[in-house]
């Protein structure tokens, strides 16, 4: 839930909005369409070693999934600049 909010705000702020529809699309395709891999891969880590041993891969993944925010510069991010309108950025035809 804290993530999307935050993720929600920094992609309605950043994005111009003639690609706003299609930047959320694609976040949705990723994000639920990785989800079956992700029960895939638990199911099969469950068997191997177990539920307590794949709760505890999970609680440690997700940890330490953080550390991959720490180099790039969405910590430092404090406010958000106006997007740049629609027309500006649509694609000119001839």
């Amino acid at each position: 839930m804290l993530f999307d909010v935050n993720l929600n705000s920094v992609q309605v702020g950043d994005t111009p909005d003639a690609l706003r529809s299609r930047v959320a699309g694609a976040y949705t395709t990723v994000n639920y369409g990785i989800r079956p891999l992700g029960a895939l891969a638990g199911g099969g880590l469950a068997t191997v070693i177990g539920l307590r041993g794949t709760l505890t891969v999970a609680a440690v993944g997700g940890a330490l999934s953080v550390l991959w925010l720490l180099p790039s510069p969405i910590p430092r991010i404090r406010t958000l600049q106006t997007a740049t309108p629609a027309a500006e950025t649509a694609p000119t035809t001839v």
